[in-house]
């Protein structure tokens, strides 16, 4: 391999300017395969996760599944944006959606149920159960906003600009609606994005049972 090198006493040169973020738009119908595979590869060493699905082969095998049934709910209420290359995704529910019980699309608790192969692993929809109580308990109600559920990136990507352009895309459009938004962060670069983004903490962070990692609520109030 042959490099270029510098005359004694020529200026070095100038650096490169980084690229442009990258364009995000809606996710369209057909592109659930590759976002799923996405959004399993960006969460498959996360801390919730790997609580969630302790055992690394079953939450490589599942994981597409799991974001294949949470992408199907927020695509059915124009919730998920994403990129070009299909590089990172953001689901997000509408204001009325999550917080309506009686609106709630009870295929999706049917779906998840035969995503996770629970009868091989109880344990994995035990602690997803559990998961999904405490949110519901700490969930802000009374108080119309859009929900963000899970934001994600390919780790190989350039992770901070992708996560940073769809985030500031749905704050954009919660922006034009005049709305809150409330999410829970699994990790500090996940807080730190939020924070980035007009997020403050609300309230204490949810702890999860048996010394599992711990979920960040975050709000963001009407622009």
């Amino acid at each position: 391999m042959t490099s270029a090198t510098l005359r004694p006493g020529a200026a070095a040169p100038a650096p490169l300017p980084p690229p442009p973020p990258p364009e995000v738009r809606p996710a369209r119908d057909g592109e659930e395969e590759p976002l799923a595979r996405t959004l399993a590869a960006a969460f498959h060493d996360d801390a919730l996760m790997r609580w969630a699905f302790p055992d690394g082969t079953h939450r490589a095998r599942v994981l597409p599944a799991f974001f294949r049934v949470h992408l199907a709910q927020c695509l059915a209420h124009d919730g998920v944006m994403t990129t070009d290359a299909l590089d990172g995704a953001l689901l997000f529910l509408p204001p009325g959606v999550w917080e309506n019980p009686a609106r709630r699309d009870t295929r999706t608790a049917r779906a998840l149920d035969r995503a996770l192969d629970t009868a091989t692993h109880p344990q994995a929809a035990h602690r997803l159960a559990a998961i999904t109580r405490l949110q519901q308990r700490r969930h802000p109600v009374h108080r119309p906003h859009y929900y963000l559920a899970f934001i994600g990136v390919r780790p190989v990507t350039r992770h901070a600009r992708t996560a940073a352009a769809l985030l500031a895309a749905v704050t954009a459009r919660i922006d034009a609606d005049g709305q809150a938004a409330y999410a829970e962060t699994s990790s500090p670069g996940g807080a730190h994005l939020c924070a980035t983004h007009g997020f403050t903490r609300f309230g204490e962070a949810i702890a999860l049972p048996g010394g599992g990692p711990q979920l960040r609520p975050m709000w963001r109030g009407p622009r």
